[in-house]
């Protein structure tokens, strides 16, 4: 010891040390060897009286429920401790233990936080930070929204992901998606990773494939699954290689609007925000599945590839991380199994790896797509005579040509369409019958006119019936006003109804005109003409005389 003690007053005597302005102004005094591990809480409020300003664990320690004393051994157990550590191997198997350990704990402590972390964990937070967590998380159970820090809500997500709390499944879903709902808008990164998460949930668990919703911005995937299932159908001799021109589609072809919104999905060029786009859909969807239609065929005859491998790629199947960022781990490894999105997209996981099966490599919108439906747009704007024209844009001379060509037969196709309609004015009917009655009047001769309406022997007795009273529209009956039939009219009806003798006083030019009006006013009701001649003399068509009896009711 004394040999020691003499080295160091040595070193300390020196020159050296003595004139060394580091040593020069300093007082020197015995000090602890060890130190409290414990950090003084610089967040906390100045003023609160509940934790010291300068170092509270003493104080605080001796008030902390014995979950949180249980939640730190089990960190000392797996020999955490230093900087770096929550990025550790076991980082997540210590979240989840430490989370099922205090599942159903709650607190009531009054406090507030700012904890800010990259990877939030039980570990990173102080004493302090773990009460106001554990009291804020009994608050969001009991079905309030109280304002957290963004590492609050990211490590209530963790535990949600991990099953903590909650049963894993379709109630695990429900309860993230609800936490989603409340506190959305609170951090845009938080946002972003909770529809990540809510997307490998549904995959994870195997949950219904519609309760995944697409994120903002994310390649169409469905959008090259039709323009798969349309080539492959081309390709495979459907219409013989072309796009019908009209007439129903063969079989696997999809419908041109469905071909298009595909087209616009995937193109660098937003087709669909077009005003002309939009103003003539129908044909734009026309030329468009005929030229992808032509494109198609060019492809697979000139080139090593075909048209929509040559856009996008091949069908593949990449690594896929589940839950990515995210503090996860779960006591079973997933067992394998295939998850079907839609018919072109599908997640598979073999031996706890995941795998993302998908209809092509390429995951960007197409450039050349783009050229190709902005020269689409435009030139049909010139051939249409549009007085907003766009400005053209460089387009390889052979497509160029597929586009004027199905322009030029589009507008053939609409001027015969054209001429060969048929219109008729439904209003002048009335007018053409009267017209016929009166020159078939004409023509007849007076034998023929004595012999037009043959009365029934029994109606020859019978004395001419009371004029008819219409009931008032308060009455329920129908009225003048409400078929536009008078009394003589509504008798015929009612005489064909076999509910009165056939009037007989009128002639065939009377019969006549009472038909026309009875047709007229039932058009609108049935749609049709509900009295038709079988020789000279009227009848009612059967199937309406339901209707008529109705009307008459």
């Amino acid at each position: 010891m004394t040999r020691a003690q003499d080295i160091v007053d040595d070193i300390l005597g020196s020159d050296r040390y003595t004139n060394s302005k580091v040593f020069s102004n300093r007082v020197f005094a015995d000090e602890p060897i060890l130190r409290a591990g414990l950090r003084p809480r610089s967040n906390v409020p100045a003023g609160d009286e509940r934790v010291s300003a300068v170092d509270p664990a003493p104080r605080a320690a001796s008030r902390m429920p014995q979950a949180y004393r249980k939640l730190r051994a089990l960190g000392r157990k797996y020999g955490y401790g230093g900087w770096g550590s929550p990025y550790a191997l076991n980082a997540g198997r210590l979240f989840y233990e430490q989370g099922k350990l205090m599942e159903d704990f709650e607190d009531d402590f009054e406090g507030s936080c700012e904890f800010a972390r990259y990877f939030p964990t039980y570990h990173e937070m102080s004493d302090y930070e773990l009460r106001c967590y554990f009291s804020w998380r009994t608050r969001l159970r009991a079905g309030e929204t109280p304002p957290a820090p963004t590492s609050f809500l990211f490590v209530h997500a963790y535990e949600l992901l991990c099953g903590i709390g909650v049963e894993a499944g379709r109630q695990g879903y429900e309860v993230l998606s609800d936490f989603a709902r409340r506190y959305a808008g609170s951090s845009p990164t938080f946002d972003a990773h909770l529809l990540r998460w809510s997307h490998d949930y549904v995959v994870f668990h195997g949950l219904e494939p519609s309760l995944i919703v697409a994120q903002p911005g994310s390649f169409s995937f469905a959008g090259v699954g039709t323009l798969r299932q349309a080539q492959d159908a081309l390709l495979g001799g459907a219409g013989g290689g072309t796009w019908p021109e009209s007439g129903p589609l063969p079989q696997g072809l999809p419908d041109p609007q469905d071909l298009l919104d595909a087209l616009c999905s995937l193109s660098r060029y937003r087709a669909e925000r077009s005003r002309f786009v939009k103003a003539h859909r129908q044909d734009v969807a026309h030329v468009c599945a005929r030229v992808f239609a032509r494109m198609v065929a060019h492809c697979h005859k000139r080139r090593k590839t075909d048209y929509v491998e040559g856009l996008f790629g091949t069908p593949t199947r990449v690594s896929y991380t589940m839950f990515p960022s995210a503090v996860f781990w779960s006591e079973r490894p997933h067992e394998d199994m295939r998850f079907a999105v839609s018919a072109w997209e599908a997640y598979v996981c073999e031996r706890g790896f995941w795998w993302r099966e998908l209809p092509c490599r390429r995951t960007e919108t197409s450039r050349e797509l783009g050229s190709l439906l902005h020269a689409i747009d435009c030139r049909m704007r010139v051939a249409t005579g549009d007085a907003h024209a766009l400005k053209p844009r460089p387009l390889p001379k052979y497509q160029g040509k597929f586009v004027d060509e199905e322009i030029a037969a589009l507008l053939e196709l609409r001027a015969a369409q054209e001429a060969a309609r048929v219109t008729i004015d439904w209003s002048s009917l009335g007018g053409i019958r009267s017209a016929s009655v009166r020159m078939r009047e004409a023509l007849l001769t007076d034998e023929e006119r004595a012999d037009e309406v043959p009365v029934p022997e029994s109606n020859k007795a019978v004395e001419p019936e009371p004029p008819i009273e219409v009931a008032s529209a308060g009455a329920g009956a129908p009225s003048e006003s409400a078929l536009g039939l008078d009394a003589t009219q509504l008798s015929l009806l009612r005489a064909l109804l076999g509910e009165e003798p056939m009037p007989v006083d009128g002639g065939a030019l009377f019969l006549s005109l009472a038909v026309d009006a009875i047709n007229e006013a039932f058009l609108d009701i049935v749609g049709d003409t509900v009295i038709e001649y079988e020789g000279d003399m009227p009848v009612l068509v059967a199937d309406y005389e339901p209707d008529v009896r109705d009307a008459l009711s």
